[in-house]
């Protein structure tokens, strides 16, 4: 599991309720709970969480920025998927495989294929 998996799974955790804990971020990412603390301290020493033990996780800027950049890539390559008629569960399956090194021309290209797309309502 990278860094940024965690960053992106706190990130919309953030979005959907008021507080993220260490068992959300588990639940999710399907981890025990000791695994989880201990990349919490690693990304706090990386100034990309704020982790106090036993209160709710907060993400820094540079954890906001780098979890909004990945949660975006996460969502056009599932939008793109979907378009394509790819089944959920092969999407998550490939788009972990794919979306940490995925370039920025490549993301650029893929969104104004994908808006294409879906614009002028291409069914698979």
């Amino acid at each position: 599991m990278e860094q940024e998996d965690y960053l992106e799974t706190i990130y919309n955790l953030a979005h959907e309720q008021s507080l993220v804990r260490i068992s959300d971020v588990a639940k999710i990412l399907k981890l025990s709970k000791p695994s989880v603390t201990q990349m919490m301290q690693r990304l706090e020493k990386e100034g990309c969480v704020v982790y106090k033990p036993y209160l709710p996780l907060q993400l820094t800027n540079k954890g906001k920025r780098i979890g909004k950049k990945v949660a975006e890539r996460h969502k056009y390559l599932s939008e793109f998927f979907t378009i394509l008629g790819i089944d959920h569960r092969t999407q998550e399956k490939d788009i972990h495989g794919i979306e940490h090194s995925l370039s920025e021309k490549t993301l650029k290209e893929l969104k104004k294929v994908s808006d294409f797309l879906k614009k002028n309502r291409y069914k698979s």
